[in-house]
Order: C-alpha cells, then structure tokens, then sequence
C-alpha cells in the first residue's frame, strides 16, 4: 500500500474571500485547491520537470460541510491518493484549526500531459516517487 506525503499550509480567512452571506466564497476554496495543488507540485517536483510537464484537472468534486468566517485560522492539506498511467488522484481537506472541525473536501482526477503537446504523458515512478514515502 502506497503511503501519500502531504502537503499542508495554515492560512487566516481575509475579508477579501467573504461573500454577502458573511462567509467564505464558493470561488475562494476552490482556488485555494489550485493553489495548494500548485504548491505541492511546485515544492516536490524538480524544475527540470516542470518545464517540461505539467497537470491538467478532468474533474473535481467538492463537498462544503461548514462555514469558515472572517479570521478564522486553516489548514489546508493535500496529497495524492491514487494515481495510473497518466492520471492522478488528488484529495484536499481544509480544516478549522481553532474547532478542528472539517469545513471542506475535494477529490480531483489530473491528466499529466506534456506542454510542449499539451497531450497526455505517462507518469513515471521517478516523476510520482517524492509523493510517496514508499514507492
């Protein structure tokens, strides 16, 4: 069984995200997904791949389970749940750091592609290994 490294970043809810009803915005969880996605690609992959790799996402479901409000503290958690030849699955939870409480969660399917083609690309196990404390 494969064992996923996460990735994890604490963030403070800023009024620039809270939407009419008081709380955070819809839009704002989903790019902090694409930015934590981001950053744990960025931080464990070498540069040399990324220039000439990268992700595109094929689906995403997100579930909202609570309110994260104005000051509140998170943490943002992300990892890799799965993967096959050229696909990656990918979960995200941001939780309330004060309550503990799980206020969000996300699975995404990634393609891995070229982009130099913008086509499909095989994931090696030397591209997926630092996400993996055993593979």
């Amino acid at each position: 069984m494969l064992i996923p490294i996460p990735f994890e970043k604490k963030i403070k809810v800023e009024n620039d995200v809270i939407d009419h009803f008081n709380h955070v915005n819809n839009l704002a969880y989903i790019q902090w997904v694409l930015d934590i996605s981001k950053k744990h690609w960025t931080s464990f992959s070498l540069e040399s791949v990324r220039n000439q790799f990268g992700w595109m996402i094929l689906k995403h479901e997100v579930h909202y389970k609570k309110q994260a409000k104005l000051n509140d503290e998170l943490i943002i958690k992300t990892w890799i749940d799965d993967f096959s030849t050229a696909t990656s699955v990918r979960k995200t939870t941001i939780t309330n750091t004060k309550t503990k409480q799980l206020i969000f969660d996300s699975e995404a399917q990634w393609c891995f592609i070229s982009l130099k083609t913008l086509k499909p690309t095989r994931l090696t196990s030397d591209i997926l290994k630092p996400y993996f404390e055993n593979l």
